[in-house]
């Protein structure tokens, strides 16, 4: 009896620690994922996502799961943020912690393991972003004002001797403005050495970084020692071209710009950075240099990628909706009249002007998915666990189309920026057109600029419309965009 009491005693003692221990260890970790799409062990989501387009997938998935959503891509565990709100209180309130960039082997197989928008958080990416600001920060971009105003110009003249080049024309003033502010390179035309080696970059080079290929790449390092000409592993060539245009686009402009410091120079971003140093009477190291070079590479195609895929969005929106342009024209015809053009001085006059640009920037935005953060630690948001070995993605796309904050988000309505009254009202588009926290693009206020007085010049001096047929017809046209990390 003695023997069995102890023994029951021992088993029920046994049974309280067990419980105690189990109880104890769900305290310590008491908060679940964020809720997932059914998918399949280890490859988890990936038959079900549109490699072309992922955003579609991950649209029906905001629509199903809410704000956060967990995701797996070929064991690649993804937090998706959907709304405005969440992305803000996690990027920019608690910025420390999600400041951070995951890898990607295919940014070093295309050559831009240089670009500040993908190096991680630390003194790397801390001296690129004091290079960027140095030049772009919004008290600084005031300087180039005159040229952007000036290539408007220019850009004006092309559209009215051959409009049917007008991407080309529309090339040639993104290129030309950023590539003066950051390299003091005047660009002569569309045809300009430098200016094909950047539409090579982005011909060549944004297409190869496609996220399957980085998804399977990074589950299937050993893909990499195959040889090209196996059937799926054509992207090595791709990959290999892509590098070879990158280390032009790197090499060249920043060499002219060396070249053009002894002179009497205009602001730019090396001369500027190059600057400081002999303020200080201080030679700079290779190391420095190569920052340097990296950094400016990085606010090239930055700019120029947003930029570009901008005005190609409003050219599109203004011919699909005439009704807006006229009604714009009207406005700029009021407050400029006809004898001058609109300049950045009357933008606090043209709110349906800025109001056409916001909706441009909402409608479309140039990268849906953002680049995706890190978190340095774990962290509880909402009631839900965030990993630290979870990459964090930004659906831009879907704060652009959220339906409580812009109805009928399919829809092209500058109004719906504007008072009734008609004037602006206050809005954040920005923030996911050009990211949250620490890592926000530094460009935003030259971009903003220099955006703002090619549309408002255009709209100004012509009217954009559909092409005739030989009958005299209009020729229909279905709005379309490019897949891949940029559209």
């Amino acid at each position: 009896m003695h023997d069995w009491t102890t023994t029951g005693t021992l088993a029920l003692g046994s049974l309280l620690v067990l419980y105690v221990g189990r109880r104890a260890l769900r305290s310590q970790i008491p908060y679940r994922l964020p809720p997932r799409p059914p998918g399949l062990p280890w490859v988890g989501n990936v038959i079900g996502v549109n490699t072309d387009a992922p955003w579609l997938t991950y649209a029906e998935w905001a629509r199903t799961y809410g704000d956060l959503v967990c995701t797996r891509l070929l064991g690649k565990d993804i937090i998706i943020i959907n709304s405005e709100k969440v992305a803000r209180d996690l990027l920019e309130v608690r910025s420390k912690n999600y400041s951070d960039r995951p890898y990607f082997i295919t940014n070093d197989l295309c050559g831009l393991d240089f670009s500040s928008l993908f190096l991680p958080y630390g003194d790397r990416w801390r001296l690129h972003r004091r290079f960027l600001h140095q030049t772009f920060r919004l008290e600084a971009v005031h300087r180039f004002l005159p040229y952007q105003q000036q290539r408007a110009c220019h850009l004006l003249q092309r559209l009215l001797a051959t409009p049917e080049k007008f991407d080309d024309h529309l090339f040639e003033y993104t290129s030309s403005v950023i590539m003066n502010s950051v390299y003091n390179y005047d660009t002569a035309s569309r045809q300009d050495d430098l200016v094909n080696i950047v539409a090579n970059v982005l011909t060549v080079v944004l297409p190869a970084l496609r996220p399957d290929i980085a998804i399977i790449v990074g589950a299937f390092p050993w893909l990499l020692y195959l040889p090209s000409w196996l059937p799926g592993m054509s992207f090595k060539k791709e990959m290999a071209a892509a590098r070879a245009y990158t280390k032009q686009y790197l090499d060249r402009p920043f060499e002219y710009s060396l070249e053009q410091l002894n002179g009497d120079v205009a602001p730019s971003m090396v001369h500027d950075a190059m600057g400081q140093l002999e303020e200080k009477s201080i030679s700079p190291e290779e190391s420095w240099m190569q920052e340097l070079k990296g950094a400016s590479g990085t606010a090239f195609l930055g700019t120029l990628l947003r930029s570009n895929s901008v005005l190609m969005t409003f050219f599109l929106m203004m011919m699909a909706n005439p009704a807006i342009q006229e009604k714009a024209q009207a406005q700029i015809d009021d407050v400029v009249g006809q004898d001058r053009l609109p300049t950045i001085d009357d933008r606090p006059l043209l709110p349906l002007i800025d109001a056409i640009f916001r909706e441009t920037l909402r409608y479309h935005p140039v990268l849906p998915l953002s680049v995706p953060h890190a978190a340095v630690d774990d962290d509880v948001y909402a009631g839900y666990r965030i990993p630290k070995v979870y990459d964090v993605d930004i659906f831009a796309r879907s704060m652009a189309h959220d339906e409580s904050r812009y109805p009928n988000p399919h829809a092209f309505i500058p109004e719906r920026f504007l008072n009734d009254d008609g004037s602006l009202k206050p809005d954040t588009t920005g923030y996911f057109t050009f990211g949250f926290g620490r890592r926000m693009c530094v460009g935003r206020h030259f971009a903003d600029a220099s955006l703002w007085v090619a549309i408002a010049k255009v709209l100004a001096v012509f009217k954009i419309l559909r092409t005739l047929d030989e009958h005299g017809m209009e020729i229909p046209v279905e709005p379309k965009f490019s897949t891949g990390i940029a559209v």
